[in-house]
């Protein structure tokens, strides 16, 4: 026995045995490396779902994710993310979902299940109003906001932003063919629209041919309303202009914005002015008749916030190039 239990073919007989207990065990060969290309799939889908947050971050933050992303990364990953890290280390050059092209790609999936989600809460509200503003972009391109209200299932009304819309005129029919089609294209129950806010342009108030009047046709209960912000705003610029004081306030502040707008070197000197004395860089903005949220951007947040900055920079500049309107607007943000 002792003989036997030393020979080739016992200790081989043992190893087999032993092999084949550690495979029941185990399981077989194809199913240790599924399970392994399973763990596999897991750690990449922990990293991608990471550098989607990542992206969502800086987006929130209104932070530049194309120049910003790398810098982001690199710090996660300094301080202990490995799988992260080995993501990006087994990875091939061109598959690291670091490019450009890539953190793009993840803004835009994260705003299509933003919106999916948003639509879904929506389609289920038995009844919706619908708000839209039309505007102009930095490229001269005419566009249309579209912003949904609803009573969610908790009984809450909400308010939602959901698209900018690319007009090719901005007549009533246009803007109205943009709305319907918006509502189709997002499987949007247009018999469920029971109210529309509006500005009081007759494009979109019109009684006979405006936008709301063409709604109507199609939900006939649908109330309008003109927009109460815009109404507000119409009648605090009356009230101004009929109160010398508050008018000439409002000339100050359009003087000031043309001072610095339309001179990019007076510009840098009032941001080389706001460095040194530690404040924010905010730039003026021009208050307009129609935007109710430009005077208290253009007065609290950048007059009031930079003031000593803003008189700073016009003394220096008057002193300088001795410009009659650097010191015309210095005397009139003293009084």
């Amino acid at each position: 026995m002792n003989i036997h239990a030393k020979s080739d073919i016992h200790l081989l007989s043992c190893e087999a045995e032993m092999a084949a207990a550690t495979a029941l065990q185990e399981g077989s060969v194809i199913q240790q490396l599924q399970q392994i290309n399973d763990e596999e799939k897991l750690k990449n889908r922990m990293a991608i779902k990471a550098l989607i947050r990542c992206t969502h971050f800086l987006a929130r933050r209104h932070i530049p994710h194309t120049t910003n992303f790398d810098e982001l990364i690199d710090l996660i990953v300094s301080c202990g993310a490995e799988d992260l890290k080995g993501f990006l280390e087994k990875a091939r050059l061109n598959a690291t979902y670091t490019s450009k092209v890539a953190v793009v790609e993840f803004v835009e999936a994260v705003g299509l299940w933003a919106e999916e989600c948003l639509l879904k809460r929506l389609r289920q509200a038995s009844h919706f109003s619908i708000m839209a503003e039309e505007c102009t972009d930095v490229t001269t391109t005419e566009e249309l906001s579209i912003f949904f209200r609803w009573v969610n299932m908790d009984g809450q009304p909400v308010e939602h932003f959901l698209d900018i819309v690319p007009l090719k005129a901005t007549d009533a029919k246009t803007i109205y063919s943009a709305l319907v089609e918006f509502m189709k294209d997002k499987n949007i129950q247009i018999s469920k629209l029971v109210g529309m806010g509006f500005d009081g342009a007759a494009t979109f108030s019109g009684k006979h041919n405006g936008v709301q009047s063409l709604l109507k046709k199609i939900s006939p209960h649908a109330l309008f309303v003109h927009c109460h912000c815009h109404l507000l705003q119409l009648a605090c610029v009356q009230a101004a202009n009929a109160t010398s004081g508050i008018k000439q306030v409002y000339i100050t502040l359009t003087t000031l914005w043309k001072f610095f707008h339309y001179s990019p070197k007076r510009a840098e000197s009032l941001k080389a002015v706001q460095q040194v004395l530690d404040l924010p860089e905010l730039k003026v903005v021009k208050p307009s008749d129609t935007r109710w949220l430009s005077h208290e951007r253009c007065v609290v947040k950048a007059v009031k916030a930079s003031y000593s900055a803003i008189v700073t920079a016009l003394n220096n500049i008057y002193e300088q190039t001795h410009a009659p309107e650097a010191l015309g607007i210095s005397k009139a943000l003293a009084m």
